[in-house]
């Protein structure tokens, strides 16, 4: 896709537009609160409503980890790029591929039973003074 600055844009699990001209992979996203730089643009799916209506539902199920207990110790760094990731999977797919969307039920399924790993994915984060 040939990605301009001010295109809307589905960039991980938000809405937003992208806030400079996208070079060699790299460019400015902003969903109106936060602004994220980098090399972004393969992680950019245009804003349809399909795709909005993807992104938002992962946005729920990734949400409802939020409600758990003891969620403060969940490795939110890597389940929230592996939610991100079955997003991307559920936009690339056809209509009717809804393996992301049973993936990312069962992992917060596995989440309530403490499942130690999930779908590969560490639940916890790692005790850094036990790794020492």
């Amino acid at each position: 896709m040939d990605w301009k600055a001010g295109d809307w844009v589905v960039f991980d699990l938000s809405i937003g537009q992208i806030t400079s001209e996208p070079d060699d992979g790299y460019a400015r996203f902003s969903d109106g609160f936060c602004e994220t730089s980098g090399k972004l643009v393969e992680r950019f799916r245009p804003l349809t409503l399909r795709n909005k209506r993807a992104v938002e539902t992962f946005a729920i199920y990734y949400n409802r980890l939020h409600e758990l207990d003891g969620h403060a110790g969940f490795n939110y760094p890597h389940i929230s790029q592996y939610f991100a990731q079955l997003a991307l999977d559920a936009m690339d797919g056809g209509e009717k591929d809804k393996a992301p969307y049973d993936k990312a039920q069962e992992f917060v399924s596995e989440a309530r039973d403490y499942k130690p790993i999930i779908q590969g994915v560490p639940l916890f984060r790692q005790n850094l003074r036990a790794a020492r």
